[in-house]
């Protein structure tokens, strides 16, 4: 079953107007049998200890856009780590 996603608008007012707008991404989890939105999070690890922080995006195209770049398996941010070959030198022939 494919996840469900949401793009949610932020907007910042002053004095009765718009002076920011943003764009955050929720997936939609399953937490002990309740729904649940989690927004999209990033890891800042240039400094000593790594943070996270919701990625945002400038318009809801880019950030639609992204939601389908999650859709086809790519992550959101950070790095991925994989074993590419294992040697095993014990194994008698």
């Amino acid at each position: 079953m494919e996840p469900i996603y949401r793009v949610v608008r932020h907007k910042l007012y002053e004095k009765c107007n718009l002076k920011y707008e943003y764009f955050t991404i929720q997936k939609q989890v399953n937490v002990l049998r309740f729904k649940w939105w989690r927004t999209i999070k990033g890891t800042d690890s240039h400094h000593e200890y790594s943070s996270t922080y919701n990625i945002t995006f400038d318009n809801e195209s880019d950030a639609i856009s992204a939601i389908k770049k999650l859709q086809n398996g790519n992550i959101p941010e950070g790095w991925v780590s994989e074993v590419s070959t294992v040697l095993d030198f014990n194994k008698k022939t």
